[in-house]
C-alpha cells in the first residue's frame, strides 16, 4: 500500500485545527486521499500480471478473446492464463511442451505419450478437475504442428484394498440325541478362541492381488457418464495388480463430463467418480484400479 500521510489537519496551524468547519473539511479530504492511495496502489499492481485485479484481467481476456468461467476459475488461474498467452511461442519441442504443462497443470501431475506412426499426442492427467483443459488445448494448438492430433486422456484412480484374517474357532454341538428341537438353537455354535493372523500383517501375496485385478477388469461391463450416457465399448486389461478400463467419449455425447460410473453386467454400479472434464472433439478416459494389501 502506498504510504500517504492523508491526515490533512496536521499541516494546518494550531489555531485552524480548533475550528469545527476546518476539522470537517480535513476529514472529508482525508477520506478522498485514502481512496486515492488505494487507486494508486491498484494501478501499480496492474502493471504486473501476477498482481493485477479482476478488471485488468478481464481487459486482457477481451484482448485474447477468452471467455472466463467465473464459477470454476479462480482469479489466480485467470491471471496465469493471461500470462501464458503472453509468453506462448509458436516453436514446438517436447521440452517446451513439458515446461508449459508444468506451469498449467503442475509438476508430476501429467504424462505425455506420442504415437509417432499415427501422429497423435496424448496427455494424461487427473479427471478430478480439469478446469485447466481449455488452456492446455489453446497452448497445444498454438505450438503443435498442424498434422499432429491431440487427444486428452483423463485419468481416474480408484484404490481397492484386501486383507486377510485367520481365526481359531471351537465348534460347539448344540444337540443331544433325542432332546434337540428345531429352531431353539443353531445346530452348531462357533466360538472364536484367538486371532492367529491379524489384518495388519503382511500375508497377501502378489498372485492373489494380480488375480483380483484381473477379476475386477472382467467384472466391469460398461461405463456411464453424467448418469445418463451408457458406453459399452471398453478396453479392459490387467497389468500386474492394476485393472485398467479405457473408453472414448465424443463431444456429441457430452460437452463436459461431471460424473463417471463403472457398472457390471447386471447394471450394478461398481465405482462412482465426481469429475470435471470438458470435451473438445473426443477424450479417452482411463480408469486404473490398483489392488493393494491393506497394511497400516
Amino acid at each position: 500500500m502506498w504510504q500517504v500521510n492523508s491526515n490533512i489537519i496536521e499541516y494546518l496551524p494550531d489555531w485552524f485545527r480548533k475550528i469545527l468547519e476546518y476539522q470537517e473539511i480535513c476529514k472529508t479530504e482525508t477520506e478522498q486521499l485514502n481512496a486515492l492511495a488505494i487507486e494508486m496502489h491498484a494501478v501499480a499492481d496492474n502493471f504486473f500480471v501476477q498482481t493485477m485485479d479482476e478488471s485488468a484481467v478481464a481487459m486482457w481476456e477481451r484482448i485474447f478473446g477468452i471467455v472466463p468461467n467465473t464459477i470454476t476459475e479462480t482469479l489466480q488461474f485467470r491471471r496465469f492464463r493471461v500470462l501464458n498467452r503472453l509468453t506462448t511461442k509458436p516453436s514446438f519441442t517436447l521440452g517446451f511442451l513439458y515446461q508449459k504443462l508444468d506451469e498449467i497443470i503442475g509438476k508430476g501431475l501429467w504424462t505425455v505419450t506420442v504415437d509417432y506412426p499415427n501422429y497423435t499426442l496424448y496427455i494424461e492427467s487427473s479427471s478430478e478437475s480439469q478446469q485447466y483443459f481449455t488452456e492446455v488445448l489453446y497452448t497445444i494448438n498454438k505450438i503443435k504442428p498442424a498434422h499432429i492430433v491431440f487427444i486428452n486422456k483423463p485419468l481416474t484412480i480408484t484404490e481397492l484394498t484386501v486383507d486377510e484374517t485367520v481365526e481359531l474357532t471351537d465348534l460347539q454341538w448344540n444337540y443331544i440325541l433325542g432332546s434337540w428341537k428345531l429352531g431353539e438353537k443353531p445346530f452348531i455354535t462357533r466360538n472364536m478362541l484367538e486371532v492367529l493372523v491379524m489384518a495388519e500383517q503382511n500375508t497377501v501375496q502378489s498372485a492373489l492381488l494380480n488375480q483380483t485385478a484381473e477379476n475386477v477388469a472382467n467384472t466391469v461391463a460398461s461405463a456411464r457418464i453424467n448418469g445418463t450416457v451408457s458406453i459399452g465399448s471398453l478396453i479392459k486389461e490387467a497389468q500386474g495388480n492394476t485393472a485398467i478400463i479405457q473408453y472414448t467419449v465424443k463431444e456429441a455425447q457430452a460437452a463436459e463430463v461431471t460424473k463417471l460410473e463403472l457398472l457390471d453386467a447386471k447394471g450394478n454400479v461398481l465405482t462412482v467418480s465426481p469429475v470435471y472434464v470438458p470435451i473438445e472433439g473426443q477424450a479417452v478416459f482411463t480408469h486404473k484400479i490398483p489392488v493393494e494389501e491393506a497394511v497400516e
